[in-house]
């Protein structure tokens, strides 16, 4: 008998002309009486049409994998070279990428053999005695059904996995670009700051007040830049958690002044009405704080510049017991936003075309959306109201100290 036999007769293609797919059917078992069994049962199927190849042991089987394609292997427990187990963990070695769902037929075995098989792969358990014509077309069609599904599941992984290492070889080519190009040109574009300074205060000789006036413009214009590399230096190192808070308990006091005496001179400059409204005592709040100092000193920053002149700003901090949160608002009477740009305010890059950029210069979109991180970063979050024409209000909150003590995973 040769190692792998395909009969060229109607048992071997069975059902030819009937309706369904075609199941190719690899049979590896050394019981000619009991292959025959099958074939007939297989026969009955007017769902689907079969091709059967007959394997009489492993080795044959293992060469027919090799050669050939097949839907579902019908394999019995007990071959002379090897058991059905066996056989189906050497074929997992061959076909790394795709092993055809494997049946399990035994005579004898009970539970150990059920278990056996089902750890080593196989799809299905079948004891011989208990198999019928619908029994077996059955076990065959859930078998490569869930295949289909497991390899469809497997290959979509894949891809996902293959698209999700180049969005990553992307985002780290990005970062890399930002850092070089900071650091390429923030070195000669602070070079370029100092000698203007330099002009600007008459130590390279005298200058006229229309060359001050520009050479003010000029330190500006390096400062702005110098910013706008910062932003972005500092968004990718937050999008890549590459930044790690040092928080400490303690007041907001501190932030407060620090953040109002920044703003001092443009809020005089635009004769603009700086009012507080802060609940006391506040709580204290865990936090980092440099980093709220920088989402606070945006919003105000953004207040002043969206603020006509003779206009105002309110400041309000309180403590919502509720919650167990420190609200902290910004609201100002300027420009206000469009409904349509509303919902994206705190996206990255994006930016409201109003007229304070005339006066305060251009970003690049990115402060907001640093600001959503840090305050992401110490467990609160930030939303925006606004009336187009009336003036905006942004909040921020912080949770309280006692409730990250409470809840250290919130």
């Amino acid at each position: 008998m040769s190692s792998a036999l395909q009969v060229k007769s109607e048992d071997e293609v069975l059902a030819a002309d009937g309706p369904g797919e075609i199941r190719r059917i690899l049979l590896i078992d050394d019981d000619p009486a009991y292959c025959h069994l099958l074939r007939r049962f297989l026969a009955k199927d007017t769902s689907a049409r079969y091709e059967i190849v007959v394997a009489p042991n492993a080795s044959a089987g293992i060469t027919a994998c090799e050669s050939q394609s097949f839907d579902c292997l019908l394999i019995d427990y007990t071959l002379p070279d090897l058991t059905g187990t066996e056989l189906i963990s050497n074929l997992s070695s061959i076909h790394s990428v795709f092993t055809p769902p494997a049946i399990i037929l035994t005579a004898d075995g009970g539970e150990e053999a059920a278990a056996e098989a089902v750890r080593a792969g196989a799809s299905d358990y079948m004891p011989k005695q208990a198999v019928s014509a619908q029994s077996l077309s059955r076990a065959i069609g859930n078998a490569i059904e869930k295949s289909r599904l497991k390899n469809s599941v497997e290959n979509r992984s894949r891809d996902l996995e293959r698209a999700n290492e180049a969005l990553q070889s992307k985002s780290d080519e990005i970062q890399r670009f930002y850092h070089t190009v900071s650091h390429e040109v923030k070195t000669p574009l602070a070079a370029t700051r100092e000698f203007i300074a330099i002009v600007l205060d008459g130590i390279a000789g005298p200058v006229t007040e229309e060359q001050v006036e520009m050479l003010t413009y000029a330190i500006d214009s390096c400062d702005q830049l110098t910013a706008h590399f910062n932003d972005l230096v500092e968004m990718t190192r937050l999008e890549a958690r590459k930044i790690s808070l040092k928080k400490k308990v303690g007041s907001l006091e501190g932030v407060i002044t620090r953040c109002l005496a920044s703003i001092a001179s443009p809020v005089e400059a635009k004769n603009i009405t700086l009012s507080q409204q802060i609940e006391s005592p506040l709580p204290l709040v865990l936090i980092d704080g440099n980093r709220v100092i920088q989402v606070l000193s945006n919003l105000l920053g953004n207040a002043i510049k969206y603020t006509e002149m003779n206009g105002s700003i309110t400041l309000s901090i309180s403590h919502a017991l509720e919650d167990g949160f420190v609200h902290i608002s910004v609201a100002d009477t300027g420009c206000g936003i469009s409904k349509t740009d509303l919902p994206h305010v705190f996206d990255r890059l994006y930016q409201v075309e109003e007229g304070g950029d005339e006066l305060m210069g251009a970003g690049l979109g990115l402060g907001l959306s640093i600001a959503k991180e840090i305050v992401a970063l110490h467990g609160g979050d930030i939303w925006v109201e606004s009336v187009y024409g009336e003036g905006s209000t942004f909040t921020f909150r912080l949770p309280v100290a006692h409730s990250i003590f409470d809840n250290p995973e919130g």
